[in-house]
């Protein structure tokens, strides 16, 4: 318990650790805490817009994936993302034939008509209407679908153009319907969805998804620098070497540090989901509120963030070094923020970093993806405890002087307790 305080007391005085508070705090008085002044209002029966719903509509899916399918053909681009990592694709001619025999057969579009296809521009154009500028999308061949094309076959081509792209892509089963079947609201879907925040998410449900998508977003990346600032101290003070010549177990030490940092990093979370707490009871008096709600979000939502970032950032700087292991989950940090740019909310997939959802609406499209939310968590819960075995395993290889790591980055890290 003594080195539990002592590691929490070395993070909580840290220059990184004061720095994720600013952050943490900025992202929440700054974006959330705008959502917290006024109350939700039931929409108007004569409003010409209430924002779009995702529903499965063939007539309006199909003929958006097969655009779709036909631009990234012509611009030999196909976007993909294979375990949440955002994946340009460019096939090689056997795939590209296969690609265009799907595209035949659902557009009439033949091959040879693709291939000499020369007004084709993927950037797209600008043009100027009564002093505004407006984008054109790229020109691509007149796409007529056969009448004797069902849904049922159509989904199975784009399964097989998934397959083809390598999985992940916009065709596959997870992302078909949110890319491609999204439609206007109707004021009855609008005052159902509003209903549905006071009766079956008890209101809170509702300013706690949108209070973790937004500090979801500073807690998935920001703690791997804690872990880096602390390994680094270590190595700096020259602890190491007095560690190594410690009987204290390399398994003891790894974890205690990590529960530390997970600790102090879930912290600066707890106050915010208390202030949330406070302003929205304030907010809504005379409601019935399930206060819990928000801790349950918080925990299953938040803290698998915290979890692999210090992970990664502990794993990756005992294997080679800090700036790596801060290179590492950044750049994944950015991916899952870039692939979910399109779709703020109901942007969970099995394995996206950033679980988004950017709206106090959208509960029954946060209980379709429910089941992939739940395995995201457990899978990234999974794999912090994994890694930080991982990473147990090679700090006693040091201890030892037995771990070599190759040369990485032109630099041997072969490693030996220090005389």
């Amino acid at each position: 318990m003594m080195l539990f305080f002592k590691e929490c007391k070395k993070v909580l005085f840290s220059f990184t650790f004061l720095l994720y508070c600013i952050a943490l705090f900025a992202m929440y008085f700054s974006q959330y805490n705008f959502d917290l002044n006024d109350k939700l209002t039931p929409p108007s029966p004569n409003q010409d817009y209430y924002g779009m719903v995702t529903k499965e509509i063939p007539e309006v899916l199909m003929p958006a994936a097969i655009e779709s399918l036909v631009t990234e053909y012509l611009s030999d681009n196909f976007g993909a993302y294979p375990i949440g990592f955002y994946k340009n694709v460019h096939l090689n001619e056997k795939k590209a034939t296969k690609i265009a025999k799907i595209i035949e057969e659902v557009s009439g579009i033949t091959k040879e008509e693709l291939d000499n296809f020369t007004d084709f521009d993927e950037n797209g154009s600008l043009i100027c209407e009564n002093g505004e500028y407006i984008y054109v999308k790229p020109e691509i061949p007149e796409i007529n679908i056969p009448e004797s094309l069902t849904y049922e076959h159509f989904r199975e081509l784009m399964r097989e153009a998934d397959d083809i792209i390598g999985g992940g892509s916009k065709y596959s089963d997870d992302y078909i319907i949110d890319n491609f079947s999204n439609v206007p609201k109707t004021y009855e879907e609008a005052l159902e969805e509003y209903n549905q925040i006071f009766s079956e998410d008890k209101i809170m449900g509702a300013y706690a998804r949108l209070y973790c998508d937004y500090i979801g977003i500073v807690v998935s990346v920001l703690p791997v620098f804690m872990a880096v600032s602390l390994a680094g101290k270590d190595k700096k003070s020259r602890m190491e070497s007095l560690v190594y010549s410690r009987n204290i177990s390399s398994t003891k030490l790894i974890f205690t540090r990590y529960l530390s940092l997970v600790f102090c990093a879930v912290m600066p979370v707890i106050i915010t989901t208390l202030i949330t707490m406070i302003e929205v009871n304030v907010l809504y008096p005379d409601n019935d509120i399930s206060n819990i709600i928000l801790f349950k979000y918080t925990i299953i939502w938040l803290v698998p963030n915290i979890m692999i970032s210090l992970a990664v950032g502990m794993l990756i700087t005992e294997l080679t070094s800090g700036l790596l292991g801060i290179f590492v989950q950044g750049a994944w940090w950015c991916t899952s923020i870039f692939i979910s740019g399109g779709n703020l909310t109901g942007a969970i997939g099995k394995f996206t970093l950033v679980a988004r959802h950017n709206s106090l609406y959208g509960l029954q499209l946060f209980k379709d993806t429910y089941s992939d939310f739940i395995f995201n968590r457990t899978f990234f819960t999974v794999i912090s405890i994994l890694a930080i075995a991982l990473t147990v395993f090679i700090y006693e290889k040091k201890r030892r002087g037995t771990f070599n790591a190759g040369t990485i980055f032109n630099k041997n890290f072969k490693c030996k307790p220090e005389a």
